[in-house]
């Protein structure tokens, strides 16, 4: 196809997506008016695997990106679901002013965290979103940044002392942890390790908990590699990799890979999910989020205004906002409170076309590990995998959740530690 007729083609779909067209939900009581999503990054390389090999005995697979980079299968996936949301938005009535097809740069607004993957995540998910529009992303030059890396740039000294009773508390709950997780280490041990050999002696090693040099907490046992070599073969699976190459031929299916990630859920159960620790990490992006919200953009952060806020992280920072909002959830083959890759809590503001009340539904969306094994489209028709948060005030409208804003504001600020907000860089 002539370059002239694609980018022609490029305007026409972008013309279609958020505009001042006719949406099938237009006429519906309730209108979308206001987008907040908090995506994780798409399917990544593995970020650890040098010692893997060592560890286990067995070679595992090549991958072809650097460590830690957006795969070209994360890129597309992402791009559909940049599309996804397009649509569903639509559907929802919310419209934003177009400008030669596309809209104003003060429309939409994407921080990213300064990883290569979670830029090339929001580029992405705007390719999908806005077809051949341009639309840039933003992040700090930095190589830390204060919504996404709090914990580990030690911005306010950690409650170190309250942390650890919190983690303690959760590891009496399932105590003794050897008999509670022994199960999943010997499914664990038959998957990656050599049969009948001295290798991954690290699954016998007691269960503990430590903190870093600045202050973040660390379990030490089996989850301390097995956290993420489980997150390796998931990442596997959802790259399409040979099923040979997934687990060494051990996963034949979802449904087994789901089985194998029990041990990364238990980094984020016993640890990741205790309220401090969310709170210490967590309170710079939740602040952001409210106030994009409630409309209270700051000097700090004049484009939350937009109708679109995006930022796209990792799974610690929705872990952490997950914690302090007390949103759970189970979807498929998943874990409890999972997070794989794109996995996006997304707040929706909608307002009553008769009152004027306002409304947010609450979401977590992820797509299927078949999903992102096949990159099926999405659409409609073909969703992503989603929990609704539903709690005492929350009624459902048509195919909404929708809970009044105010209270859910009030009750998400308590949650907040109070931290400078010189320290945010989304400007």
């Amino acid at each position: 196809m002539p370059s002239s007729l694609i980018k022609n083609a490029l305007i026409i779909g972008c013309i279609g997506l958020l505009g001042y067209t006719s949406l099938s939900d237009a006429a519906s009581r309730f209108i979308l008016d206001k987008v907040v999503v908090v995506a994780r990054h798409g399917v990544r390389s593995p970020t650890d695997d040098h010692d893997y090999t060592a560890l286990t005995g067995q070679h595992w697979p090549k991958w072809s990106v650097p460590a830690g980079h957006l795969t070209g299968h994360g890129y597309a996936g992402m791009v559909q679901q940049g599309k996804f949301f397009a649509e569903q938005w639509q559907h929802w009535g919310l419209t934003l002013p177009l400008h030669q097809g596309c809209p104003a740069r003060q429309s939409v607004s994407v921080w990213t965290a300064p990883d290569q993957r979670t830029q090339a995540t929001g580029s992405a998910l705007l390719d999908g979103l806005f077809p051949g529009c341009g639309i840039s992303i933003a992040h700090t030059q930095a190589t830390a940044d204060p919504l996404f890396d709090a914990s580990k740039m030690a911005l306010t000294p950690p409650n170190t002392a309250l942390i650890l009773d919190q983690i303690q508390a959760r590891m009496a709950a399932k105590a003794p942890l050897i008999e509670h997780y022994r199960a999943a280490v010997a499914l664990f041990r038959q998957a990656v390790c050599v049969p009948h050999s001295a290798s991954c002696a690290f699954l016998d090693n007691p269960w503990d908990v430590t903190f870093t040099d600045n202050g973040q907490p660390k379990l030490v046992g089996p989850v301390a590699h097995a956290a993420s070599m489980a997150e390796t073969i998931r990442l596997a699976y959802s790259e399409n990799l040979p099923l040979s190459e997934v687990a060494f031929g051990h996963v034949r299916q979802a449904k087994d890979v789901g089985a194998l990630m029990a041990l990364h859920a238990a980094k984020y159960d016993l640890v990741s999910d205790t309220p401090e620790y969310a709170r210490q990490g967590g309170s710079l992006l939740m602040t952001q989020i409210l106030d994009a919200l409630t409309d209270e953009a700051s000097r700090y952060a004049s484009h939350l205004a937009s109708p679109i806020v995006l930022f796209v992280g990792h799974d610690t920072n929705i872990a952490q906002l997950q914690t302090m909002l007390g949103f759970n959830w189970q979807l498929a083959e998943y874990p409890h409170n999972d997070i794989p890759p794109g996995g996006s809590l997304v707040f929706l503001r909608f307002h009553d076309a008769t009152t004027g009340k306002q409304f947010i539904q609450l979401s977590f969306m992820t797509r299927s590990l078949d999903q992102w094994r096949a990159l099926t489209p999405l659409s409609l028709q073909v969703p992503m995998l989603e929990a609704d948060d539903f709690h005492k005030g929350c009624f459902r409208s048509d195919d909404k959740t929708l809970c009044p804003l105010s209270p859910f504001v009030r009750q998400a600020r308590q949650q907040i530690k109070v931290q400078d907000k010189s320290f945010i860089l989304f400007q």
